[in-house]
């Protein structure tokens, strides 16, 4: 079978590859196919193959916010990485694999500005837009013109261009994360030039880190942030104290319910950040999902709110 996807796709696939080495958790069993793409055209191939082949497949991009399972995933999965970026005018077009963080300082090299408060946040362009992500009570979304799709049917491997208002952005959400079939390829960002120097605007994403890095643990792997932040709301009226930004840190629940550096096998709830669950070493994606469920159930008991995942399950 790789052999024959070798010859009729022209791209480098592998078999029984792990893939705890490309999730920030690095937790997570073998793909049974896997191959790496640097641009639209290999991706659409790559889908296609899958598609041909009638194999089950996920896109992978960073690898933050994800939980693989242990047993792998029995189809193909597609790596994204790249470095494309075109620029006319106040428009920027860049591929999905491009790395979040470093296309955040390219936009800065190139005289625009905006996207300073996602400097700091790790993945790739096509994850940043699929999750919206976001921080300070702005989204990624909020500077996207237009989305190049590559839709998946059936049959067929087709290109689709959505506008910013097709892509549905809501609070860690859109539209790619509600239809599994549609699959980020391109994405045109539309940016003011800055009328500041680069430099202020680097010192701006180093500051963030520093405050960001100094509440963060960074001493052992992990998928960032467990679960999304509460939407305040006057049923909450309690917990007032507790929002910022219109939400409430899911964190800050976690934590008043006396679960900082609660552990099970190799997974840990971060005695720094509450919302943080730590692979100590040998974490298995059921020791995480144990101790994701524990942490719904006592929130929801101790104080009727119900967390909802941030980080996203791959092979259950």
């Amino acid at each position: 079978m790789l052999d024959k996807l070798k010859l009729d796709y022209g791209l480098d696939f592998r078999g029984n590859q792990s893939l705890a080495e490309f999730t920030t958790f690095k937790i997570g069993g073998p793909a049974k196919y896997f191959v790496e793409v640097g641009n639209r055209v290999d991706l659409q191939k790559a889908l296609q193959a899958a598609v041909d082949n009638k194999l089950k497949y996920f896109i992978i991009g960073g690898g933050s916010n994800l939980l693989v399972s242990d047993d792998g995933i029995d189809g193909l999965v597609i790596l994204l990485r790249g470095e494309k970026t075109e620029i006319n005018g106040s428009e920027i077009q860049v591929f999905a694999g491009n790395n979040w963080p470093k296309f955040v300082q390219f936009t800065i090299n190139s005289g625009y500005e905006g996207l300073e408060f996602s400097g700091n946040i790790p993945g790739t362009v096509g994850g940043a837009v699929r999750g919206n992500a976001g921080a300070y009570g702005k989204g990624v979304g909020d500077f996207v013109k237009e989305v190049e799709v590559l839709v998946v049917n059936d049959k067929e491997v087709s290109l689709k261009i959505l506008n910013k208002q097709e892509c549905e952005f809501e609070y860690r959400e859109s539209i790619f994360k509600k239809n599994l079939n549609y699959v980020v390829a391109e994405v045109v960002f539309t940016l003011p030039k800055t009328g500041r120097s680069k430099e202020l605007q680097q010192k701006e994403i180093a500051e963030e880190a520093k405050m960001r890095c100094g509440k963060q643990p960074l001493k052992y792997p992990s998928a960032g942030c467990s679960f999304k932040n509460v939407i305040f709301s006057d049923q909450m009226l309690q917990y007032k104290g507790w929002e910022t930004h219109g939400k409430i840190a899911a964190g800050k629940f976690i934590e008043e319910a006396g679960l900082k550096g609660k552990q099970i096998g190799g997974a840990k709830i971060s005695d720094e950040h509450a919302n943080f669950i730590v692979n100590t070493g040998n974490a298995t994606a059921s020791d995480v999902v144990q101790l994701i469920s524990l942490i719904k159930m006592k929130v929801r008991d101790e104080f009727g709110v119900q967390l909802e995942e941030e980080v996203q399950y791959v092979g259950f």
